[in-house]
């Protein structure tokens, strides 16, 4: 307890100075937060039926049939609805889960929501408090999220990752304690950055270890041959990016599919990287691109598919959190499952990496699917994502826990 007092004073007081060390990083302060979901305006949920609808059940689009949403969940029960919605023959969808991205804000909640994103995985969290209080809104995506990660002393991504130097792993230290710390203040899951000068394989294997003896499970940050090859070796739960610097041996596929490890490519990164906004390379790694390229991406996500690991649909998003490299939250998801399909997917199999896959992997098991006792996300489209992926941004209605969304995009083309 004393100790997690110690650091909950050190992270108030590095706060104070991460303008001057990372003035590039736009993090809202708490009361901004707090003050923004007090104004909010969010209707009431009303028992509704959504009559003459084609539900995606996982594997195919049925027949007309009519789903009744009670409160946050969905319900058979057909006694005092409320409001009838004749959805004409459209498609509803369960809300769409985006598995990595980083949302500080409530715009950035409501941007996801816009788009049918209802479900966040949030890969870094640099106040706590902030990100308790973004967790669970009424008629707004739900986040879940991992406080510290285990970072290095040095590196890239420890410059990135405003963390003090007490929480960070030197090599030889035990990394029990930053599991505890994280989990002791709300984390959903662990996150490890495997990468030069992060933490070392012995403490890759530990913290999966110590997470799972305690019922956790562990992400890992891993965007290049080496630190993944690390992560596969500590038997990590979820693989997170994919690597462009060369293409992964055939013993870690093999070590994947043994341990039924799943991935997170976020391929939609890589294609704005290099076909859109060279920015984002040149923020997270200055000039040293020389040995990588998109094709290694495509190459390993199609290794990932044709061994069947489970693939999961995340973004690495960020909004306007680093103005210099704009993400867009939402639409993203939305590409990524577009890049899924042109890399080898099938558009089944790339609305079940938004959906069922990312919510049984990450043991959600309240959302992913449409049926009774399941919460009520959902969207409702105007066109077959079957026929075409891209459908899936034709949004008519949203409804995340059960309130529909007033603000949904409209049709956006590729």
């Amino acid at each position: 307890m004393q100790f997690k007092h110690f650091v909950s004073i050190a992270l108030i007081l590095f706060d104070g100075s991460k303008a001057c060390l990372h003035e590039h990083i736009q993090v809202p302060e708490l009361r901004d937060v707090k003050d923004a979901l007090r104004k909010r305006d969010v209707p009431a949920p009303v028992k509704t039926a959504i009559q003459n609808v084609r539900v995606f059940d996982g594997n195919m689009i049925g027949r007309p049939q009519t789903v009744i949403i009670d409160g946050e969940y969905i319900t058979d029960n057909d006694e005092n609805i409320q409001q009838i919605i004749d959805a004409e023959n459209r498609i509803l969808i369960p809300g769409l889960i985006d598995a990595h991205a980083h949302v500080q804000s409530v715009e950035g909640l409501e941007n996801m929501t816009s788009y049918g994103v209802t479900t966040i995985f949030n890969m870094a969290c640099p106040n706590y408090d902030l990100c308790n209080s973004l967790k669970s809104n009424p008629g707004l995506a739900s986040l879940f999220v991992t406080m510290l990660p285990a970072l290095g002393p040095s590196g890239g991504n420890t410059k990135l990752n405003p963390i003090p130097s007490e929480l960070r792993l030197t090599p030889g230290e035990d990394p029990n304690f930053l599991v505890d710390y994280s989990f002791g203040n709300g984390s959903n899951f662990f996150k490890t950055v495997g990468a030069v000068g992060g933490p070392t394989q012995e403490q890759q294997n530990q913290i999966v270890e110590y997470a799972h003896s305690l019922g956790h499970f562990v992400v890992t940050h891993a965007p290049s041959v080496s630190s993944y090859s690390e992560a596969v070796s500590a038997k990590t739960d979820v693989l997170q990016h994919i690597p462009d610097d060369g293409v992964l041996s055939p013993c870690v596929f093999k070590s994947i599919k043994q341990h039924g490890l799943a991935a997170t490519p976020t391929v939609e990164i890589f294609r704005r990287a290099y076909f859109v906004q060279p920015e984002i390379i040149a923020f997270l790694r200055g000039n040293n691109t020389a040995n990588s390229s998109y094709d290694d991406v495509t190459a390993n996500v199609k290794h990932l598919h044709q061994i069947g690991a489970p693939i999961l649909a995340g973004t690495d998003a960020v909004g306007n959190t680093v103005p210099a490299v704009y993400f867009p939250f939402g639409e993203s998801l939305h590409q990524e499952l577009v890049n899924l399909v042109d890399i080898g997917l099938t558009p089944i199999e790339a609305l079940r990496a938004a959906t069922i896959v990312p919510a049984t992997v990450h043991r959600l098991n309240d959302r992913g699917a449409i049926r009774p006792g399941m919460r009520a996300d959902l969207i409702l489209l105007n066109s077959n994502p079957l026929v075409n992926i891209s459908n899936t941004r034709d949004i008519a209605r949203v409804w995340a826990g059960g309130v529909q969304y007033r603000n949904v995009v409209k049709l956006t083309s590729t």
